[in-house]
């Protein structure tokens, strides 16, 4: 027997629900207070940011240009005195003083570069702010002008760099070169083998690693010192030879080392009359260049 149907279920159909006035008004009053916040905020607080931004860019422009200059004058006073014949031909004070400029410029170049930098910030947050119908008018005039400062910097902080490496390298190898006068040499010609040897061993161990540091690309030192620099060995490590084989009596090894000690000495003064010969040629091809990036884009910045 087949089971009657279910009724089927009432549909109600209700009426939608006004909304009252008052939410209307205060929907109203939602949209005025946002379109009211966004008009203060393009009339008066976005401009008033942009000038507040633009205020602290322009400080540190100004101090960035003065900075750079500053530097750019520095790196050329300093390099006016390494390369007119060569950092291993001045004299010790003159080295102690080039090397406080070179320490001095470095801490200038750092701080000029963090002055670029932050202005960069400034400019970067400026041109980042929303709702900006154009760019700000000193964005498109002192990003340039920074990013020329950025390089003048740049080049200058790789020419401070190297005259650090050299002068340092400069004083520790002049400072050997003057033993051989003041310590080997007396020993050699007193016969005091013991003496000689001794001078010669620690004149070769000092030079090792400064025979290294002047193959450093970053020092931009002429390959010339460094063959003066090669010879200076040379003549420690014959005249440790020719020591040891005297004191030992062996006379025709002391004879040969003593030609070789010779032949030493007089590569070491050809050496160093060729490095200080050389010094404008290798200005002019590795130095000059660099500083004329950093005259060209200091002015360019200015």
């Amino acid at each position: 027997m087949a089971l009657p149907r279910p009724a089927p279920a009432r549909r109600v159909f209700r009426p939608a629900r006004r909304v009252s006035w008052g939410t209307w008004i205060f929907v109203i009053l939602v949209l005025l207070i946002a379109v009211g916040a966004l008009g203060a905020f393009l009339t008066f607080m976005l401009p008033q940011r942009v000038a507040q931004l633009a205020q602290s860019e322009a400080g540190e422009l100004q101090l960035a240009r003065k900075g750079t200059g500053d530097v750019s004058t520095n790196v050329s006073h300093l390099w006016a005195d390494i390369s007119a014949k060569g950092s291993m031909s001045l004299s010790n004070a003159q080295l102690t003083q080039d090397l406080a400029l070179a320490n001095s410029a470095q801490k200038s170049a750092d701080e000029a570069l963090g002055h670029v930098q932050l202005a960069q910030s400034y400019i970067a947050q400026a041109d980042g702010l929303p709702f900006q119908l154009h760019a700000a008018a000193f964005i498109a005039t002192d990003r340039p002008a920074l990013d020329h400062l950025d390089k003048a910097l740049l080049a200058s902080e790789k020419l401070i760099h190297a005259a650090i490496l050299q002068l340092t390298l400069a004083q520790q190898v002049t400072a050997d070169a003057q033993k051989i006068p003041t310590t080997l040499d007396p020993a050699l010609n007193a016969h005091a083998w013991a003496d000689a040897a001794r001078a010669s061993s620690a004149l070769a161990e000092d030079l090792k690693p400064q025979q290294v540091s002047a193959a450093f690309a970053d020092a931009l030192l002429d390959p010339l010192w460094a063959n003066w620099i090669d010879a200076m060995l040379a003549i420690a490590t014959s005249a440790q030879q020719y020591s040891l084989a005297a004191a030992a009596n062996q006379t025709q090894s002391a004879q040969q080392s003593a030609k070789t000690l010779a032949a030493a000495r007089q590569q070491f003064a050809a050496s160093f009359a060729a490095a200080q010969n050389g010094a404008a040629a290798w200005q002019a091809k590795t130095i000059q260049p660099l500083l004329d990036t950093v005259t060209r884009e200091t002015t360019a910045g200015s």
